[in-house]
């Protein structure tokens, strides 16, 4: 299955980089934690399930795929 996370990056907003090549983006304030935190403290990331979801350690804060593409479907469609 390729619909699994590869890696993340940051800049102005969270790039989450597939294994099939697609890349999906999150703004920070997808959750309160994430807001929050500082770069340093998201940089500190690990990918949990084998890349369905991602544990950032230093805010003790989970988040899976299937949740970003709920998140992205619902934002998009409002938006259109």
């Amino acid at each position: 299955m390729n619909t699994l996370i590869n890696r993340l990056d940051f800049g102005d907003k969270i790039y989450v980089y597939l294994k099939s090549g697609d890349i999906l983006t999150l703004p920070y304030s997808y959750t309160k934690k994430i807001q929050n935190a500082t770069k340093e403290e998201l940089f500190n990331y690990r990918l949990i399930g084998g890349g369905i979801g991602i544990h950032f350690e230093q805010i003790d804060e989970d988040i899976s795929l299937s949740g970003i593409i709920s998140y992205k479907l619902n934002h998009e469609l409002q938006a259109s």
